[in-house]
């Protein structure tokens, strides 16, 4: 890559001091402005509603098309702060070098008006695969860190996935699920690393079971369980591909009262051998367990990041389901950006 072009000036957000940054891309002053003008309205946000995780920027200017989002430390990882900085794979049209050189330009930008320092700034791209599938190409190194959510401790890596172990678009569900849990008897269906489950748990759950298909993710979910006090036999986990877990579940006559489930958009893992997953394709059938394993007066929280996602209403109900749209009240202010970022449905029995 050449040399820088020019060197900006931008204000650090705690101190007020003017930092120099050597930028390659003339349109970055102009990034540099509105990052930090969104990074302030979002800390002052943060502070308030004790939010210790969140996006900062989604996009905002088309040709600076990455994600920012900023995790604090609590417990062992108390005063420190990271950034990831992800970008979207940008368009044949854009020359790759461009592209190159904004992405840096915005993680060296975004470190200056934070604070924080370039160790702590973890660069991501991300790239489509068919179906809608995503995959990462940079920073392989895990960096753990703690940080919390509702008061709930987490832990979360920057470095080794994609993804850091929690999404953060699904913050207002899980402390609405968390909401709903109190003596209820809660499934988590392709758990992730069982955020959602702590949050059921420390609600006053009955019980929970997490269920997914990578032991990765669910050793995962117990440490966070275990931060969080719940460790006791009432929380179980099983490693399953879920929609087999299910089909036996049913058999068996297992029962809950409140299921969480939040498939990925598509997956052909190996785990799962000559079956693939689409999220699309595969709903109806989903669904029509999901119910089957409800408690009379049950509900299950169904959420999907398909953005062009089209639930089939019509075979749903003639598999007696029952879909109730509530995405907009599930939408954080730090992405109502892009209020398409996900879906989410109540669930329940015909």
């Amino acid at each position: 890559m050449d040399a820088p072009a020019s060197v900006i000036k931008v204000a650090n957000l705690e101190s007020g001091a003017e930092i120099s940054v050597p930028v390659h891309d003339k349109g970055s002053d102009q990034f540099a402005a509105r990052f930090k003008k969104v990074a302030k309205e979002r800390r002052k946000w943060a502070r308030k509603n004790d939010v210790s995780c969140y996006r900062i920027y989604d996009a905002d200017l088309p040709d600076f098309s990455v994600a920012i989002d900023r995790y604090d430390g609590v417990w062992k990882s108390e005063g420190e702060s990271c950034l990831i900085v992800a970008e979207y794979q940008a368009p044949k049209s854009i020359d790759p070098e461009k592209a190159e050189a904004r992405f840096r330009d915005a993680v060296a930008i975004a470190s200056a008006v934070t604070g924080i320092p370039s160790g702590r700034v973890f660069a991501k791209t991300r790239r489509r695969e068919k179906g809608g599938g995503q995959y990462v190409d940079q920073q392989k190194d895990g960096y753990l860190m703690y940080t919390q959510e509702a008061g709930n401790v987490l832990e979360v890596d920057m470095g080794s996935y994609l993804d850091t172990g929690i999404f953060l678009d699904h913050r207002v569900t899980r402390e609405m699920v968390g909401g709903m849990a109190e003596g209820k008897r809660f499934l988590n269906l392709f758990s992730y690393t069982g955020t959602c489950t702590v949050h059921a748990a420390v609600c006053g759950a009955a019980s929970t079971l997490t269920v997914d298909l990578s032991q990765t993710y669910l050793d995962w979910a117990r440490r966070n369980m275990a931060l969080n006090g719940c460790e006791g036999p009432e929380h179980r986990y099983e490693r399953a591909d879920v929609l087999q877990w299910m089909v036996n579940a049913v058999k068996q006559g297992r029962q809950f009262d409140l299921v969480f489930v939040d498939p990925p958009t598509f997956s052909n893992s190996k785990a799962m051998g000559k079956n693939t997953w689409s999220v699309q394709r595969d709903h109806v059938k989903l669904l029509s367990h999901v119910v089957r394993l409800l408690a009379p007066g049950g509900v299950a929280v169904f959420s999907c990041n398909l953005r062009n996602f089209k639930p089939d209403f019509e075979e749903l109900e003639a598999q007696g389901v029952k879909l109730t749209d509530i995405t907009a009240k599930t939408i954080p202010h730090d992405f109502e950006r892009n209020p398409k970022i996900h879906c989410c449905y109540l669930a329940e029995r015909a």
